[in-house]
Formats: C-alpha cells, sequence, structure tokens
C-alpha cells in the first residue's frame, strides 16, 4: 500500500479540538488571531464595511485570561517537582543528555511531551536506529549497514498532529505514518521539505519508508527504504486514559471551553462599557434659533452655561448593567472548580484532611497522564534495549512521580527521615529517596555520587560540643 498524506479518520475528527486547546493555552495572541472561530462577529451584516470595522473594534476591546495556559504550566510544574526515576540500558547512557540528537535531555522531552499530551490526550515515542538525514539512493538497508555508517539509537516525540494514519490487526500495530520535515541545508541557506516516515511490517519485521515532497501540490515520492529486524514496530502511544492507538478526549478541553466562553463575555462587556459607560449632556427647553446661536457647547467648571428662560440640562448616565460581568465571574468560579484554582490560593482556610482530598481530586487526571507517560518511556526503552542487546536486553525504568500531595518543605519530616537513618531503622538509600522527594537532595544525583561527596567533604561538625 503506497504512503500518502492521508489522515485516520479519528485524526481527522480530533485535530479542531487539539488545535483549540493548544490556542487557548498559547494566550490571547493565538486566540484573537482565530477571529470569528472563536469569538463570532456581532454585527448585523458582518461582511460590510462598518460591520468590519466593529468588528476590530470589538475583537481589540475583549479581554483574553489564560486561565488555560497557567493551568497547564501549574500542571506540569506539579508533576516535576521531584526528579523522575530512570534506568537507561547500557550503551544508551547519552539518552539522559541527548535524547534524539538535539541536545535535548530525557527529562526535559518528558515535560514537553507531558504538556503536549494535556494539551491533545496524544502522543508518541519512537524508539528509532536510523536518522533523520536519511541517504535518498533507493535501497534498503539492513541494521548493521546503518551502525556501520554512524547511526545511533534516539528515542523521538511525535505530537498528536504528526501521528497521521495507523492500522492495527487485533491489538498489534501493524502500519503507522508519522509526519516529519526534512532540512535541506545548501549555499548557506535551509529548504524544509514534508516528510513522511511509514513504519510497517513486512515479513514479520519492522520497515522503515521515507517519503517526501518535493512540491508544494506534487505527490510524495519515497526516497529510502530501511529493513530492521524488529519483530515489532517500536512506536509506543501516550494517551490522557491509556496508551492504546485511539485518540482520548484532551483533558484540558473543558477548561478551554470555559474559558472560551469567558472570553466571549468579556467581549460583549467590553463594548457595553465602550458604549455606555460614558455620561451624555442632554439639554431641554431650547429652540433650533438657540442652538444655531451658542454653537458649540461646552461643560465643565470654567465653561458656564447659559440657558433660555425654562431651559435645563443635565448628563444621562446608564444604570450599570452587571449581568455580563456575573457571567465572567461565574466561568471564573467554574474554571477555579475545573483546576485552575492552580492560579491563586484559596480564600477559606482548609484542614489538612481536606486540603489532601481538595489535592487528589485536582491531580487524578494529571496523575494518569503521568503514569501512562511513564509506561510510555519504559516501553520505548525497552526498545532501545532489545535494538542495543537483542539476545539480552538490559532492565530499564522510567517513573514520575504521583505523590503529588507531599510537594511541601516539611522540617518534622526531614528531621524523622534522618533521626531514622542514624538509628539503623531505615537503609540509606531509603533515606536518600525521601530527601530527595522533600527537595533537600539534588533528585539528579545518585546514592553514588552522594557518597563519594560525602566522602570528600571529610568529618562532619560537632555542633552539640560548640
Amino acid at each position: 500500500m503506497s504512503t500518502t498524506d492521508y489522515k485516520h479518520p479519528e485524526y481527522v475528527r480530533m485535530l479542531p479540538l487539539w488545535q483549540q486547546v493548544r490556542d487557548t493555552c498559547a494566550g490571547s495572541h493565538a486566540v484573537k488571531a482565530r477571529r470569528e472561530a472563536y469569538l463570532p462577529n456581532p454585527s448585523e451584516d458582518p461582511n460590510s464595511t462598518e460591520g468590519r470595522r466593529r468588528y476590530q473594534s470589538y475583537l481589540q476591546r475583549a479581554v483574553y485570561l489564560n486561565a488555560t495556559g497557567r493551568t497547564l504550566q501549574g500542571l506540569v510544574g506539579v508533576a516535576f517537582s521531584n526528579w523522575p526515576r530512570f534506568v537507561l540500558p547500557r550503551g544508551a547512557e547519552y539518552l539522559a543528555d541527548d535524547v534524539n540528537g538535539s541536545g535535548v535531555g530525557l527529562v526535559n522531552q518528558a515535560q514537553s511531551a507531558l504538556a503536549d499530551v494535556l494539551q491533545t490526550g496524544r502522543g508518541g515515542l519512537l524508539a528509532d536506529c536510523s536518522s533523520r538525514d536519511e541517504t535518498e539512493q533507493l535501497r534498503p538497508r539492513t541494521q548493521a549497514e546503518a551502525e556501520a555508517e554512524g547511526w545511533r539509537v534516539t528515542l523521538n516525540y511525535y505530537a498528536a498532529e504528526r501521528i497521521l494514519t495507523w492500522e492495527v490487526q487485533g491489538d498489534r500495530l501493524t502500519r503507522l505514518v508519522l509526519q516529519e520535515t526534512h532540512a535541506k541545508y545548501e549555499g548557506g541557506e535551509v529548504e524544509y521539505i514534508p516528510q513522511l516516515r511509514e513504519l510497517v511490517m513486512e515479513g514479520g519485521k519492522q520497515v522503515v519508508h521515507i517519503w517526501r515532497q518535493f512540491s508544494d501540490k506534487g505527490k510524495f515520492i519515497k526516497v529510502a527504504t530501511y529493513k530492521t529486524s524488529l519483530p515489532s514496530i517500536t512506536f509506543h502511544f501516550i494517551g490522557a486514559e491509556n496508551n492504546d492507538p485511539w485518540p482520548d478526549t484532551p483533558p484540558l478541553l473543558d477548561l478551554s471551553d470555559l474559558n472560551l466562553a469567558h472570553y466571549r463575555n468579556s467581549a460583549d462587556y467590553e463594548e457595553s462599557a465602550f458604549l455606555m459607560g460614558q455620561p451624555m449632556l442632554a439639554i431641554t427647553g431650547v429652540t433650533d434659533e438657540w442652538v444655531k446661536e451658542r454653537g458649540a457647547v461646552y461643560v465643565g467648571s470654567r465653561a458656564p452655561l447659559a440657558l433660555p428662560t425654562g431651559g435645563d440640562a443635565k448628563f444621562l448616565q446608564v444604570q450599570p448593567n452587571t449581568l455580563a460581568k456575573e457571567a465572567m465571574q461565574d466561568k471564573e468560579r467554574m474554571m477555579a472548580m475545573m483546576g485552575a484554582r492552580l492560579l491563586a490560593p484559596t480564600a477559606a482556610p482548609m484542614t489538612a484532611t481536606q486540603s489532601a482530598s481538595e489535592t487528589k481530586a485536582a491531580y487524578s487526571v494529571l496523575s494518569n497522564v503521568c503514569d501512562n507517560l511513564s509506561e510510555a518511556y519504559r516501553a520505548a526503552l525497552g526498545s532501545v534495549a532489545r535494538m542495543l542487546n537483542p539476545y539480552s536486553p538490559d532492565q530499564v525504568d522510567f517513573a514520575i512521580d504521583t505523590r503529588f500531595n507531599d510537594l511541601m518543605l516539611d522540617a518534622n519530616a526531614i528531621r524523622e527521615t534522618v533521626a531514622a537513618w542514624q538509628a539503623g531503622l531505615v537503609p540509606q538509600s531509603d533515606a536518600w529517596a525521601t530527601l530527595r522527594r522533600l527537595g533537600v537532595v539534588d533528585q539528579g544525583k545518585t546514592d553514588d555520587q552522594l557518597r563519594a561527596e560525602i566522602d570528600a567533604q571529610g568529618p562532619a561538625l560537632d555542633l552539640d560540643a560548640a
């Protein structure tokens, strides 16, 4: 089956939702750039010159409160408050500092992946031992040939929009098409060429086909084929609910919907304040002749207004219309209930039990996504281990700490942990693990590094004697 830029029906269905959540996370400029998609034109004739002029002012005055984006930042910060635990296969230790050949470390990639899956509910990791700059010679290559040419195993993340289509038989992935960009450098300039990476099972082994589109309206042409001895496709899906190939509902979608509704209320409120907020002078008991004779009318303490007998002047001030503002405040309260309460501290004090309960409820979705992300990384690192040593792959691990209700530095916990360690009630390694979680010890340091640093600093100070 030849590869094109065909997109799976589920991809087409979910794409507008992904775009919406990404826009609402990106902020005011991205939301306003979409114009009528998120803020309808209220004019009776939106295509007229006056309708377009009014809409431009309507759009400019609207205020977008980026609760969705700020909540996303808060959730990622909470998830990575503790350093993830990971074990890499021998020969792939470089992945900790350079996971995909661009200098991005493993944990940094995981942070970006988490932010991405929270927005779309979808992503994936590809364990790959081919190169992003495959030769354009139309010939197959073996894994041994690739290694001889200096290629190495990488772990690449693909956002939901780049996973174009997939095929499964039972629960087994048999074909996958990923969207990429090939950078061609020539004469000091760079040209970006659309590229597709097709992974397909052929004869019980994974085969990679590379396709490129050399003109805007041209077809994709196969430029390379890469054969492997791998018995399965080394791509691992990440989802919000589970890690199967089917897209999940974006976790931040409901908050995004509410954020846009708040934005539309804001546009109505700001227009009302602009049109009705200024007081207007009204004069009664005057004639047309007086108006013509008087000419311009100036008001203020330094500009007395002389009126004819029986004339009167007063300012008309519209009574406050708080309906739109109340609607905005209602939506702010709902957004806080849906997770945006990370934006500000709670107004009412809570007991420790209430606080723990609120925290678990707030982070239940985050915890599930983190568990799915950890599972996908373990599976992807397992693929890396099998590529490096297919006969005896190393044990690997990757785990994000999801104990989100234990994030505050606790002096009592530190004191008790150290006391239990000194009394011989807990192993030194467990004490260090607790101190890492509490933020006392650098989470990136291994037990061996800590032990070496402690030995190098010499004997401890005897503060009691002082």
